[in-house]
């Protein structure tokens, strides 16, 4: 689906910050539908409600 190699999983339950500095390579692109399907798991675990105003 991103062009990997393997299948591969996001673990949104364990979302961590990194340097900018240590991601060396792009190694695939996600289709936007599931861009947005990880957006709102993350809400989701973060437990962040989207505003409904601008």
């Amino acid at each position: 689906m991103a062009n990997l190699n393997q299948d591969s999983d996001i673990m949104i339950d364990q979302i961590r910050t990194i340097d900018n500095k240590r991601l060396l390579n792009k190694v695939g692109d996600l289709p936007s539908a599931l861009i947005e399907l990880v957006k709102e798991n993350i809400q989701i675990i973060i437990d962040l409600e989207q505003s409904t105003t601008a």
